[in-house]
């Protein structure tokens, strides 16, 4: 399962991307939650990313990890919701 990085700065983070390969996506992105999805039964969340060639695109990380980049820009940020605010 790949590892995941945060990036606050958003807009930097796509520099020294040629700009050529990049794929904006325009049809929504689900986000879905696997219960088991972990080797050791713990849960993952998984992107599903649809492109315009009809493939979709998955990227899968831990529960925990994503709970942690959740946190991290709440940090940064502030919760931009407050009545989800954990």
């Amino acid at each position: 399962m790949p590892a995941m990085s945060l990036v606050f700065d958003g807009d930097g983070a796509l520099a020294g991307i040629d700009r050529a390969k990049i794929v904006h996506v325009t049809e929504p992105i689900k986000v879905a939650a696997l219960k088991g999805g972990m080797q050791s039964g713990k849960p993952s969340v998984a992107f599903l990313i649809p492109l315009p060639d009809g493939k979709t695109l998955v990227a899968e990380t831990s529960m925990e990890l994503f709970h942690a980049a959740a946190r991290g820009f709440a940090a940064r940020f502030g919760w931009q919701d407050r009545d989800a605010a954990p």
